[in-house]
């Protein structure tokens, strides 16, 4: 599907552009090999695990109707099931370390950011992010970093 494609490329893009920038402000990498590995797992994690549910209520919830179609409420349910999985594990990491990769902020925190934006702004699930203390942390802190405050200012929502 052209969708996956894009997600898929997307993430290799922002790899890039975090090597090639490494120099430049907050290395997003990790320093050790270590780290590294931390920062791939959880990438790998958010693509595999995070990514599907959250993309499928972003379509149902946001883009359905004006896309043309009904939005499916069992999948709708589903996701959200999923995706409340997935931050029970996050809960369960982030009452360990401050980011995801570690206790230093890295590309995989900041692919959690478009999505979960729209997850806790336009579609209204906060509560799934605020009922978790560790989760709810964590969202406050990347989301609040100026680099993704200028990014909110700059960029108009869909609707």
């Amino acid at each position: 599907m052209l969708h996956r494609r894009l997600i898929s490329e997307s993430r290799a893009i922002i790899r890039y552009y975090a090597e090639k920038y490494k120099s430049q402000g907050t290395d997003l990498l990790g320093k050790t090999v270590e780290e590294m590995g931390q920062v791939e797992n959880w990438l790998e994690v958010e693509a595999h695990n995070f990514n599907p549910p959250i993309y499928a209520l972003t379509l149902h919830l946001m883009f359905a109707s004006k896309m043309g179609f009904p939005p499916d409420e069992n999948l709708i349910k589903e996701s959200e099931e999923k995706l409340g999985k997935v931050l029970d594990i996050y809960e369960e990491r982030l009452s360990k370390n401050k980011y995801l990769a570690g206790d230093f902020f890295s590309l995989a925190d900041l692919s959690h950011l478009p999505f979960t934006q729209y997850f806790v702004g336009q579609m209204g699930k906060e509560y799934m992010i605020t009922s978790r203390k560790h989760v709810s942390a964590w969202w406050d802190d990347i989301s609040s970093r100026p680099s993704w405050q200028k990014v909110l200012q700059l960029y108009a929502p869909p609707f």
